[in-house]
């Protein structure tokens, strides 16, 4: 894969996820204002740190993201500060609903919750669920994308797990009569609002360090270049160059012959870092991840041509 086309891919990425959470948002927070119900409120409010953690990431600099040279430097000030604010706002919602399932707990005003709030929390977890297959299946050759996504995953799992076990128990302990079943769902709401608050807290933490050492893309045709040259590369499918206060970091990937054994591989990938740090004075720190090249098409990689042929030039 090219550069380009992995940001269009990552700028798709965002998007889908970006509106697909905040239909979720809107659908559980609409059905939990109407019913009265904490802890689809709570999911809700969770979807929407789900945003804030899109947008903290994307613009806030939150996991060393580049700025995007396509973005105006209006729209990166306009997503910097919706970075900072919409999780303070989450993060206040997630008090309010957390102070008021305490309220009810303390007061013992429960109510039971409505079939329709079983149905929605149920159909917003599918709906998650089938979103999340569909994101991994396309993103399986994209391994740090796959395993941010695994991470946000398991929460996100979690929380709904816990919301739909209160909002059922709430309902068996309606039917059964025994009220001690109707905290869960108060309760439920209480730990997915933690959980919120939790996350949103690291958002902040990470916005405010993140800000300490903002990264700017820098030009990477030289360091392409360099790279194609290393023996035993047979394509660069990735890379990308970042100014940081302490130099220029360059994060490469790379495919090389699959026949090529492990230790060949860590070798390939050494060398790739003594080359772009001993040539580029200003390069302090190269990440670089070594993948087999896999194509049913037939290929010769700069590693067999240098071994295998001799120049055909004219002296």
């Amino acid at each position: 894969m090219t550069t380009d086309y992995m940001e269009k891919m990552n700028r798709s990425r965002f998007w889908t996820s970006m509106l697909g959470n905040m239909g979720l948002t809107i659908l559980k927070g609409s059905v939990g204002y109407i019913s009265g119900n904490k802890a689809l409120l709570s999911d809700a409010i969770y979807s929407a740190g789900e945003v804030s953690t899109l947008i903290t990431h994307r613009f806030g600099n939150a996991d060393k993201e580049p700025i995007i040279e396509s973005s105006t430097s209006r729209t990166v000030r306009f997503g910097e500060f919706l970075a900072l604010i919409i999780p303070l706002l989450v993060i206040l919602g997630a008090m309010q609903i957390a102070f008021s399932s305490i309220y009810v707990m303390v007061a013992g005003d429960l109510e039971p919750p409505q079939l329709m709030v079983l149905i929605i929390a149920f159909v917003a977890f599918v709906a998650r669920e089938i979103w999340f297959q569909y994101e991994w299946r396309r993103s399986y050759k994209d391994k740090r994308a796959i395993h941010i996504m695994g991470r946000h995953h398991r929460s996100a799992l979690y929380s709904s797990i816990i919301v739909l076990t209160g909002i059922t128990l709430a309902m068996i302990g309606k039917e059964m009569d025994y009220s001690l079943l109707l905290y869960s769902e108060p309760v439920a709401a209480l730990i997915t609002s933690g959980i919120v608050i939790w996350k949103g807290y690291e958002l902040l933490a990470s916005y405010f360090l993140g800000r300490k050492d903002k990264e700017v893309r820098q030009d990477t045709y030289d360091y392409m270049e360099t790279v194609q040259r290393v023996h035993g590369i047979v394509t660069v499918e990735q890379i990308n160059a970042y100014e940081r206060t302490s130099g220029i970091y360059v994060d490469v990937r790379v495919t090389v012959n699959p026949r090529m054994s492990v230790a060949e591989a860590q070798e390939t990938s050494e060398r790739v870092k003594v080359l772009l740090t001993g040539r580029f004075e200003q390069v302090t720190e190269v990440s670089i991840e070594v993948l087999p090249y896999l194509s049913e098409y037939p290929y010769k990689s700069n590693y067999e041509l240098a071994e295998r042929e001799s120049t055909t030039l004219l002296q």
